[in-house]
């Protein structure tokens, strides 16, 4: 698919763009969330792999720019994890389009919900999913460093 020069699709967990955009965005974590600790995670876990999981890269002039990973929760609800994109793609409306790219992955494995959850130092992820349609949810997972908990109906 295509969005403002953007292609978003389902990738293999084990392509090294996969892992080196994980990586990327751990790293970035640790950053930003200091002194709160970030376990780093160089392969996608397991429960992204499964039926109704994916990982899903964005490219931009054919370079992997932006990941993220959908895990199953059951009853056609998947939990958003590890929404990333580059810095240097930044500022150019990738996000939002890389979100409708997710949706869409999303949709195609046979989602009808998403969830997420964001850190207090992620701002601006919190104001893509607000201005997105994603609506505040009570807290449905036990993440230390989250603060605020989103949900949409697909």
């Amino acid at each position: 698919m295509d969005r403002k020069g953007l292609e978003v699709e389902r990738a293999d967990p084990d392509a090294p763009e996969a892992s080196g955009l994980l990586e990327a965005y751990f790293l970035e974590l640790r950053e930003r969330l200091a002194p709160s600790p970030v376990e780093m995670v160089r392969r996608w876990p397991e429960d992204f792999r499964g039926p109704g999981g994916a990982v899903v890269l964005a490219r931009a002039d054919g370079r992997a720019v932006g990941c993220a990973g959908l895990r199953p929760l059951g009853q056609g609800v998947v939990e958003l994890k590890h929404f990333f994109l580059a810095r240097e793609a930044r500022g150019r409306g990738f996000g939002r389009a890389m979100l409708a790219g997710v949706e869409q992955v999303a949709r195609g494995r046979g989602a009808r919900r998403i969830v997420l959850d964001t850190a207090a130092p992620l701002i601006e992820a919190a104001a893509l999913y607000r201005s997105a349609g994603y609506d505040d949810v009570p807290r449905f997972n036990d993440n230390p460093v989250a603060v605020a908990w989103f949900g949409r109906d697909l």
